[in-house]
């Protein structure tokens, strides 16, 4: 340990990368079995591909899953809708509020996603102090209640409980001469609704 634990943010996927083993050894079941039949079946979403270390390897939990539009869509609705879907409780319930609940060492961050309040221009996954990528941010966020995930090269999905709204963003990484602006998006959308 490089820091006293509880005393300074960092990000890591090593977390994350745990989950995959722990719900094979729990289940009985390898990582994608288990994620296609408790969620991306029950959530009636296309499937896809999870990323393994190597053939036959440990499946990457932490990032890089393969999956079409309307499925990532649809996680963002399942945790706008506190693990709810079709009357059926896929998450423990609340843990969606627990998700979005951060900490002093990084006021943007919760469990695997980004709080869009309060409004900083260039913050992005890593400590606050020395984060050497930070996504730019040219406005506050039209609304305090978005958060979002944010994942790599910029694709992103914003959930907005107050406006039961959710945009999702799929593309190519942005260019170095024209940054991602992370705010753009939903607030021309939000002022379009706000109108």
């Amino acid at each position: 340990l490089i820091n006293e634990p509880g005393t300074r943010y960092d990000y890591s996927n090593a977390n994350a990368e745990l989950i995959a083993p722990i719900i094979e050894r729990a289940t009985g079941q390898d990582y994608a079995s288990w994620v296609s039949t408790e969620i991306v079946q029950k959530l009636d979403a296309g499937g896809g591909d999870i990323w393994v270390n190597r053939n036959g390897g440990v499946a990457h939990s932490g990032c890089c899953i393969l999956l079409p539009a309307e499925t990532f869509a649809k996680f963002g609705l399942l945790v706008m809708r506190d693990g709810m879907w079709d009357g059926e409780q896929l998450l423990p319930t609340g843990f969606t509020d627990e998700m979005r609940r951060s900490t002093p060492e990084n006021v943007h961050a919760g469990l695997g996603v980004y709080l869009g309040h309060p409004y900083v221009e260039l913050r992005g996954a890593n400590n606050p102090d020395s984060d050497p990528f930070p996504t730019y941010h040219s406005a506050p966020y039209l609304r305090d209640d978005l958060y979002l995930f944010d994942g790599n090269s910029n694709q992103t999905i914003y959930m907005i409980p107050s406006e039961d709204l959710l945009i999702l963003r799929m593309g190519n990484t942005p260019t170095r001469e024209l940054p991602w602006d992370n705010s753009i998006l939903p607030n021309l959308i939000l002022d379009g609704l706000l109108k």
